[in-house]
């Protein structure tokens, strides 16, 4: 499982954490791991939840469409034109499309999002271009 992620209400209640993990991930011993690394994250006392749901999304017709699951070529997820500034170095892309690791999938999406920010500071004037580094820091 990636990283567990937190949903919750308004007022933190209910507190629901959730997750991602690839299919190939899901067996016999899921269950386990899942309220393991929940007890890493959050201690002990997570690693008995009172609902514990898993959900294949990859049959989901929304989440990814028919097209999507027949898809097989991936050639232009993170091609090298996406990774290149639009409007005179004004747009940045950055989506888990733009990604050059994970393309397509919601771990791409966050590389993607620190890739365009590098070059976002890479490129403005009083910054020292190291991710999250300004030079007025």
């Amino acid at each position: 499982m990636s990283g567990p992620h937190g949903m919750s209400g308004p007022d933190g209640r209910p507190a629901g954490p959730f997750g991602s993990a690839h299919a190939g991930a899901v067996g016999p011993d899921f269950e386990e791991a899942v309220t393991a690394q929940l007890a890493q994250c959050f201690g002990r006392a997570a690693a008995t939840p009172d609902i514990l749901r898993a959900r294949n999304r990859s049959t989901e017709r929304w989440t990814v469409p028919s097209p999507v699951r027949r898809l097989a070529d991936y050639s232009l997820f993170g091609h090298p034109r996406y990774q290149q500034p639009a409007l005179d170095g004004r747009l940045h892309w950055a989506s888990t499309g733009t990604a050059t690791a994970h393309a397509g999938h919601i771990e791409g999406a966050p590389a993607s999002a620190e890739r365009a920010a590098h070059d976002v500071l890479a490129t403005t004037p009083g910054t020292t271009g190291r991710r999250g580094v300004s030079a007025t820091s």
